[in-house]
């Protein structure tokens, strides 16, 4: 009967530690991608700014809203809206912040297009003309070898 009774309570144990494990993961996660509103410029939970005025009470509120709310996303946008929305680090992914996704890689893009074009340009300009294969005047190259026996090149 003893082993039955805990053969059963076992995976009851271990259902609830997950589901409790899970919030805290969840928890640390929201928690790293929350800024510090006193101007400490730390995360959320490595806030150790002494007396900090708003660390404690966002800690809380992060708690909350953890625990009534499945939607990670929601809880961001809950801390966007209360506490600005430099309070939360990584921008949203819809409206306005969604630049902030797409600018880096549209801008690495064409840098590397730009890069590629100029290779090519470089590649196709002709090859330097030496001065043996133009046909300058006659007059003209009687100064250059006047020039090249005064300077010595």
């Amino acid at each position: 009967m003893k082993k039955l009774l805990k053969a059963l309570l076992l995976p009851c144990v271990l259902v609830l530690l997950m589901g409790a494990d899970n919030q805290e993961a969840r928890f640390q996660n929201l928690g790293g991608k929350i800024m510090c509103t006193c101007s400490c410029s730390q995360m959320l939970l490595k806030c150790n700014h002494v007396g900090c005025p708003n660390s404690d009470q966002m800690i809380r509120e992060l708690r909350a809203n953890v625990a009534r709310t499945k939607d990670d996303e929601a809880v961001l946008n809950w801390f966007r809206t209360k506490w600005g929305v430099t309070a939360v680090v990584e921008p949203s992914t819809h409206g306005f912040e969604l630049l902030a996704w797409i600018l880096p890689a549209a801008g690495i893009g064409l840098g590397l297009m730009l890069v590629v074009v100029v290779i090519r340009k470089w590649k196709m300009r002709p090859a330097p003309v030496s001065a043996a294969d133009m046909n300058l005047a006659p007059d003209l190259e009687a100064l250059r070898a006047r020039a090249r026996r005064e300077t010595e090149i």
